[in-house]
């Protein structure tokens, strides 16, 4: 009984946090970052300002509400794989269930509210330098190098430009997106495989 409800309070909480993280988007689409307070958005998902806060302790967190916790996949899924998956392979796993989980029209919503603020372009730069620092570990790996050696850093940084190409209004479905994906890791897994 005790962990029904455990898992019970955890689906309320994940729903909670859910509709204010997309009451938070559609008033940053609809009005800006900027201009959005956190009591309009409480109000618009039904909850008090304070458990806005308890969910989101900044404000530019509501604009990525599930950065970490992607990483944190992407971490374990570069850190688990089997000795013949490479770093790229391993990431291009992880994109294709990333894409697959993920609403198109969300995405589309997210990166233009993201390009219309310079804060939060700034923000979102941490979560790359999270994402260079995990790639360079797991490229290293790879190479048998060191992360802090010349090669796995530079192919990390070219790895990075992959996200780069995610651009929803540009790469259109989530599978036309994966496609440009695949190739662009196609000419990175060519390139780590000529470094060893």
């Amino acid at each position: 009984m005790e962990a029904a409800e455990i898992g019970l309070r955890e689906r309320k909480r994940q729903r909670t946090r859910e509709v204010i993280a997309r009451a938070a988007l559609d008033l940053f689409d609809r009005q800006g970052f900027a201009e959005t307070t956190i009591p309009q958005i409480a109000a618009a998902a039904d909850v008090s300002p304070r458990t806005v806060s308890g969910y989101f302790p900044h404000k530019e967190d509501l604009a990525f509400p599930d950065a970490d916790e992607a990483f944190d996949t992407l971490q374990a899924r570069l850190l688990h794989r089997s000795p013949d998956e490479t770093a790229a392979a391993a990431l291009r796993g992880w994109i294709g269930e990333w894409l697959a989980q993920a609403d198109p029209e969300e995405m589309r919503i997210r990166q233009r509210v993201v390009r219309s603020h310079e804060g939060l372009r700034t923000y979102e730069h941490r979560f790359r330098g999270r994402a260079q620092e995990v790639l360079t570990e797991a490229i290293a790996r790879d190479l048998g190098a060191a992360p802090a050696d010349l090669e796995p850093r530079m192919a990390a940084a070219a790895t990075l430009a992959v996200f780069d190409v995610l651009d929803a209004d540009t790469a259109g479905s989530p599978q036309e997106a994966l496609e440009v994906v695949d190739r662009a890791l196609r000419f990175i897994d060519a390139g780590i495989a000529a470094l060893r």
